[in-house]
């Protein structure tokens, strides 16, 4: 058993964050979690830890947030300090000054943090900042090579999922009819907010290189307002986009789909969507971007496409559309990684041995 006090302070937590901290919980850490009671997942994370604590955090200078959190830590010094969040992981470094109180940090995207920049110097380049939680190797490799933090402030550790919370029957039932899909069309489907780096227009200029029958089907915000007018440049190629709009029903609509993509153009960490959809057992195409090649075991199990070359796209998709038996494979295999090398468990085991490290305990402790 362990036997250690951490403290969370977050804006939010998301589910394999909150699976987490109760493994951590259930292995004996003392867990005390503070967070924004705005949160969209209140009730969640109440559920979970009903002792769980209010602190909201206006932004990186929060001076009122900062007190009352050095007023908690100096009357009751947890071990560790975990902050997930930029606002919360600046005011942490602020309220932790002098005490014995090592911080953690996580990062999830490749990008936006310079040497230059007044603010990263309050999150991720701060000199009292102990360790930063990378997603993939390719975050730890953007921070160690292009921001120069050194290696031993770094650790990979894969965000961790179940695939057992995306079995069963969906939300609801999906229906071709109802999204204006041929009954029997093949369907590409991308799920995700819908900004430039994804590269949906990406995807879109691919689709002119497949069969007539392929189908899109593009879930989520469209936050790039070129999207539509590329989609519409032809009467064919609209006829062939289905813009589903925002859901809370995506396992549902992921089963509509024979094959999944994530045609993103940078800065990608390790997106959730094709987690979901590999638990879900559809075959996954990705551009070799960020975590994506990590996820993907480097093309063993799922196919990985050079980033903004609809033409590579196009071929890998077509290849998928036309052997049924790959696709069956393939979505065995992306199932597969995430019960083993991405599962929570694993990201308990990795993060017990982090704090281990951190605290100066032996590895059986």
């Amino acid at each position: 058993m362990q036997s250690y006090r951490y403290l969370v302070v977050a804006t939010s937590i998301d589910r394999p964050h909150l699976a987490l901290f109760a493994a951590m919980r259930d292995a004996g850490v003392a867990v005390r979690i503070r967070f924004d009671p705005a949160s969209p997942r209140r009730e969640a994370i109440l559920r979970e830890f009903p002792d769980a604590g209010f602190l909201p955090v206006r932004n990186r200078l929060d001076w009122k947030a900062a007190r009352a959190l050095r007023r908690m830590l100096v009357a009751d010094p947890p071990d560790l300090l975990y902050a997930p969040d930029n606002r919360p992981l600046s005011i942490s470094l602020m309220a932790a000054r002098g005490l014995p109180v090592k911080v953690i940090a996580y990062r999830g995207t490749v990008g936006h943090l310079s040497r230059w920049d007044p603010a990263s110097w309050l999150t991720y380049l701060h000199p009292r900042l102990a360790q930063i939680v990378c997603v993939s190797d390719a975050v730890e490799s953007y921070l160690r090579d292009d921001i120069r933090i050194p290696q031993e402030r770094l650790t990979r550790i894969y965000k961790g999922h179940d695939p057992a919370w995306y079995d069963g029957p969906p939300e609801r039932v999906a229906t071709c009819a109802e999204l204006g899909l041929p009954a029997d069309a093949p369907v590409i489907g991308f799920v995700g907010r819908m900004r430039p780096v994804k590269g949906v227009d990406v995807l879109i200029r691919a689709l002119d290189a497949l069969p007539a029958s392929a189908h899109l089907l593009l879930v989520g915000e469209v936050a790039d307002p070129d999207l539509e007018r590329l989609a519409a440049e032809t009467p064919e190629r609209r006829a062939r986009i289905h813009f589903a709009g925002p859901s809370t029903n995506v396992l549902g609509l992921l089963d509509l789909c024979d094959v999944f993509v994530m045609p993103s153009v940078s800065r990608e960490g390790l997106p959730r969507a094709a987690i979901e959809a590999m638990c879900r057992r559809r075959p996954v195409v990705a551009s070799a971007v960020g975590g994506l090649p990590e996820l993907l075991d480097h093309g063993n199990c799922g196919l990985v496409v050079p980033p903004r070359d609809p033409a590579a796209l196009a071929a890998a998709l077509r290849r998928l559309l036309d052997d049924p038996d790959l696709r069956r494979r393939l979505g065995e295999a992306g199932r597969k990684q995430i019960e083993t090398n991405f599962h929570v468990r694993e990201t308990l085991r990795r993060t017990l041995e982090l704090h281990r490290s951190l605290l100066g305990r032996p590895a059986n402790s």
